[in-house]
């Protein structure tokens, strides 16, 4: 099935948000309620009205706090609120229009978010529900923001006009037809809900203690310089340690103790069974580490903390837990690459038609492939596939059989095609699924033609209208502006 194409989708950034960020998008789908007057809700303060509807500050916030604005950003503020007011002003030319969303064009945009985040429909209201979202009210977002998007399409396309001759100037400029300013789309999802988890704490409570010992003995009533001597036959031996000589031939080279053939090793005791003066000197001391030189009554000390031993306790807590933000998705326009190649690009089209059986919030996934089976019999008892596709696919071709016309690879759902690619001319499909319904389809006929030219041609129409569009979307607000009443009171107070 072709998908859908927008102009540029100059509208809203909010349908590319709802594609990625389910939750996010639904906060501003909640933040754009400033028709629905509740009672009592004046008294969170008004920060607009336009022509006969109120923003309150309330909404406002609201909304900022969905775009991650900071209440003190008074220029943020300033620009969320001016959005806001220019949503009620092209929600009321709709209105005045007579434009409205069908709901068979918001099953589609629904198809294609679900699709987008390969999911069904089914499984997109399923994941919802998850996130605590009210789906009518979701699903009542969307329409509104397709509803703003074909408010200012209409206005472009009735207001710019790009003519050949135009084109033929872009290309001389710029050969390939792609904007010197042209950059891939970076779309920055929002991050995932703090989520609970189980946090296991350990904490380690020591029972014993294992260490090596150096003891540089000073006899009894020896003179100072007897004192000093063995002071510094103990420093002597730390440096040799921290110089990097094992404890162990340290230990048998300048220890007078009993244990100093044995590397100076002690053993391993309960801290109880440790003299007192032990303990505090390795207190802060890690396993493996040493002590500086200390003193006792009976000479001079270095300890080696070997290892500790005790229990290990556990407790279970639970705790919020922050998601990392996912890496930004760069989307590249696949047509640039071949636009810029050098030689022709040739490309194989198919003409196609095709039934489609749509799922909806109303039809499950199982509903609309059982319904298409049965098509598909009717075709197999001899029905032609003209006739059913008026009877029964649920696409805009249905009227004229189902010919959807020349696809373009790229053009089309990537099942869709990936399927139409499979088929022999003349041949019908098997059921296939995409992400707006159950499909059968016939390939007519197919060609290869060079579609540089053609698509380079493309590619600068949609320059030009896009360097048109801004100041044509700008000049069209202000006129809404202009002849509707709109009391802006944080504008009003900013400038008492």
């Amino acid at each position: 099935m072709r998908k859908q194409v927008t102009l540029r989708q100059f509208a809203l950034k909010a349908l590319p948000l709802v594609l990625l960020a389910l939750p996010m998008s639904f906060t501003q789908v909640q933040a754009q309620g400033a028709r629905a007057t509740q009672p009592g809700q004046f008294a969170d303060g008004i920060a607009a009205i336009v022509g006969s509807e109120v923003i309150t500050m309330r909404q406002l916030q609201e909304r900022m706090n969905a775009n991650r604005i900071s209440g003190n950003d008074g220029r943020g503020q300033a620009q969320i609120l001016q959005g806001m007011i220019d949503e009620l002003l092209v929600e009321d030319e709709a209105l005045r229009l007579g434009l409205r969303v069908s709901d068979g064009r918001l099953n589609q945009v629904i198809s294609e978010i679900a699709g987008n985040n390969n999911m069904t429909p089914e499984q997109l209201r399923e994941a919802a529900n998850q996130y605590g979202i009210n789906w009518e009210t979701y699903v009542e977002g969307i329409r509104q923001q397709v509803l703003l998007d074909e408010v200012r399409s209409q206005v472009l396309r009735s207001r710019i006009n790009v003519t050949d001759a135009d084109i033929e100037a872009y290309i001389k400029q710029n050969p390939t037809g792609v904007s010197p300013t042209y950059e891939p789309q970076l779309i920055q999802p929002d991050a995932p809900p703090p989520e609970k988890r189980i946090v296991v704490e350990q904490s380690f409570e020591p029972k014993a203690i294992a260490l090596q010992h150096i003891h540089v003995r000073v006899p009894d009533n020896s003179p100072e310089s007897v004192v000093e001597a063995a002071r510094a036959r103990a420093n002597e031996a730390l440096r040799k340690i921290r110089g990097g000589a094992s404890f162990e031939s340290v230990a048998a080279e300048y220890s007078d103790a009993p244990e100093a053939a044995q590397g100076g090793n002690l053993g391993i005791r309960l801290f109880e069974d440790w003299a007192k003066l032990f303990v505090d000197q390795t207190r802060n001391v890690r396993d493996g580490g040493v002590t500086s030189v200390f003193s006792a009554a009976n000479g001079f000390h270095i300890l080696k903390v070997v290892e500790r031993r005790g229990i290990i306790h556990e407790r279970q807590r639970e705790v919020m837990v922050q998601p990392p933000r996912p890496a930004p998705v760069i989307v590249h326009d696949p047509r640039v690459e071949v636009a810029r190649q050098e030689g022709p690009v040739e490309v194989t089209d198919s003409h196609i038609r095709h039934i489609l059986i749509r799922f909806t919030p109303v039809v499950t996934d199982e509903m609309a492939h059982e319904r298409i089976l049965e098509v598909q019999r009717a075709i197999q008892g001899g029905m032609s596939f003209s006739d059913a596709a008026e009877k029964f696919s649920q696409d805009s071709s249905a009227p004229i059989g189902g010919d959807i016309g020349w696809v373009t690879p790229g053009q089309a759902d990537p099942a869709f095609e990936a399927a139409a690619n499979n088929l022999q001319i003349g041949q019908i499909s098997e059921p296939v699924r995409s992400s707006f319904g159950w499909h059968l389809i016939e390939v007519m006929d197919r060609r290869t033609e060079d579609k540089q030219p053609e698509i380079r041609k493309t590619l600068a129409n949609e320059a030009i209208f896009e360097e048109r569009a801004e100041a044509v979307l700008d000049d069209w607000l202000e006129q809404l502006r202009g002849r509707t009443f709109i009391d802006n009171r944080l504008e009003n107070t900013r400038n008492r």
